[in-house]
């Protein structure tokens, strides 16, 4: 492969997992800035070793790995802020990240099917105020209900959504 389409084939495959990356580099540093440049270390370092990479094996997990190494990396650079994870807690969150990242998505399953047990109007206005960038002020005035009710009904689904979650989820460890 020419150094330019491997920059491309580098280029799509970076861009597949990126968002999945960036979510497990947001997991082992402590700020939004650390992730920015753990991140952007990660990539000057997949790139250059792109060349290495076997593509029979997940893209996500050999980056997983880089990104282990640069956040360890710029927390040996960075030691002086008190708010950096040591070497072990980056370890161990690294090594417990992909059980939460199963637990993540159980939830998200089964809040998917909790959704559809609500009535029309609120998962309406569950999908107006949570699949959207609308304020609860802007949506408000577009549905014509007043701010305190809004913020009533929202709290009244969050609960009720929250409640069939863990009632999925304690059925889910039961089985």
């Amino acid at each position: 492969m020419t150094r330019c389409h491997e920059k491309e084939e580098f280029a799509r495959v970076f861009a597949r997992v990126e968002g999945r990356l960036r979510r497990y580099v947001q997991a082992i540093v402590p700020t939004p800035s650390d992730a920015d440049d753990v991140m952007q270390e990660t990539a000057i370092s997949l790139m250059r070793k792109f060349d290495q990479y076997d593509p029979e094996l997940p893209f996500f997990n050999w980056a997983c790995r880089f990104a282990q190494f640069a956040a360890k990396k710029h927390h040996s650079r960075t030691m002086a802020n008190r708010r950096q994870f040591s070497d072990a807690a980056i370890d161990a969150i690294a090594e417990d990240y992909p059980h939460h990242q199963q637990l993540a998505g159980e939830r998200r399953k089964a809040l998917g099917d909790c959704l559809t047990h609500l009535s029309d109007a609120d998962r309406r206005l569950v999908e107006l105020r949570y699949f959207s960038d609308e304020t609860v002020d802007n949506l408000s005035q577009r549905i014509e209900e007043p701010v305190s009710r809004l913020y009533r009904s929202l709290s009244r689904i969050r609960k009720a959504l929250a409640n069939c979650v863990h009632k999925k989820m304690a059925s889910e460890e039961l089985r």
